[in-house]
């Protein structure tokens, strides 16, 4: 009876969870750069050959750059309205959704790698993309697919990861309750790291008793309990036929994106990964923090059924490091995609700055 009651709490915790994420995804502003309410003209939701919305500068240029955009674990076609922030940047950007919509699967589990797949071949046919400049962006669980989908696709020539994971943690099921896997590759589910049970249970009560709760423990725990695992479920990183730039939060409360670009970065060295990768670490931001359109819009925390689910940062904090994290990603872009790097020898430049202040510099 012992068992069957923590496994009954721990489900309905994750299910007061999966609400209030949901009510934050709704809440927060949707894109870095304050994007416009409504979309422009030059923007379309398609939904073949893959379930998303593409949008196209709007000079006279034949062929530009392009970028496919990944939400995160709220699922559906998130990052719509950043599509048209990348458009006014001058490239055709792509917001896939992989998961949440009619003819995807329905949780972030067994979702195909393919989905990315599909999404690049069809940029790559367009008349107005340089097939050789194509990037990835993505958020959270989307910067964990963007990793992955990188390390998959040779054609992908740049990588950028807010708060992103280089290797799969757990799939969540109906409800955001873990469950398997989140990734498969040719039909076939790719390992991952599952969630620890003893701290699935102490967040259960935490929600339960309406406390504060964060899950980066859930996550730090179940990344610490089997190591051997983690090493299973991390990405072929190498394999990226570009670099990569991993954006973090040194106050993330959702998951510790600080030690995961680290690890990220610390890998693609070990494995003499010959492109200038980089990882920025601001302080006092949290999970959300390239939203963080001004301090007012900065989401911190999000209360539901009487807990609070903390997302870190303070206002200001999400705030300086969306300015900081914003001007480093277009920088980045900019040099990689619209420069002559792509056409270049790969050159090595590791770096690792700890201060808001500095990453701009």
């Amino acid at each position: 009876m012992r068992k069957i009651a923590s496994k009954e709490l721990a489900i309905a915790s994750m299910a007061v969870v999966a609400i209030a994420i949901s009510g934050a995804m709704r809440a927060h502003s949707g894109a870095p750069g304050a994007p416009p309410a409504a979309l422009p003209g030059n923007c379309t939701d398609i939904a073949h050959p893959f379930a998303g919305t593409i949008c196209v500068p709007r000079d006279d240029a034949r062929k530009h750059p392009a970028m496919i955009l990944l939400g995160g674990s709220e699922g559906g076609n998130s990052l719509r309205a950043l599509a048209a922030v990348f458009a006014q940047k001058g490239y055709v950007a792509a917001s896939v959704a992989y998961f949440g919509m009619p003819g995807l699967p329905p949780d972030l589990v067994d979702v195909p790698v393919e989905t990315v797949g599909a999404a690049l071949d069809a940029l790559a046919k367009r008349p107005d993309v340089d097939s050789r400049r194509i990037g990835v962006f993505g958020d959270s669980r989307g910067g964990e697919l963007a990793l992955l989908a990188a390390s998959t696709y040779p054609r992908i020539a740049a990588v950028v990861g807010d708060v992103p994971a280089p290797f799969a943690s757990m799939g969540l099921g109906a409800n955001d309750v873990p469950a398997g896997c989140p990734w498969s590759l040719n039909g076939k589910p790719l390992p991952c790291v599952p969630a620890d049970p003893a701290a699935n249970a102490r967040i259960a009560r935490a929600f339960l008793a309406h406390r504060q709760v964060a899950l980066e423990p859930l996550y730090d725990a179940s990344r610490l309990a089997n190591p051997a695992l983690t090493r299973a479920a991390f990405f072929h990183l190498e394999r990226i036929h570009g670099p990569v730039l991993c954006l973090a939060g040194a106050d993330d409360r959702m998951w510790n994106s600080s030690a995961q670009c680290s690890l990220a970065l610390a890998y693609l060295k070990a494995h003499r990964h010959p492109y200038p990768d980089r990882a920025f670490d601001y302080p006092e931001a949290g999970h959300l923090f390239l939203f963080a359109s001004s301090p007012q819009a900065a989401l911190v925390s999000y209360r539901s059924a009487g807990a609070t689910l903390l997302f870190g940062g303070t206002p200001q904090g999400d705030y300086a490091a969306a300015r900081a994290g914003a001007k480093a990603m277009w920088s980045f872009l900019a040099a990689v995609l619209r420069g002559s790097q792509v056409a270049a020898a790969p050159r090595r430049e590791d770096s690792r700055r700890s201060s808001t202040s500095n990453s701009v510099r």
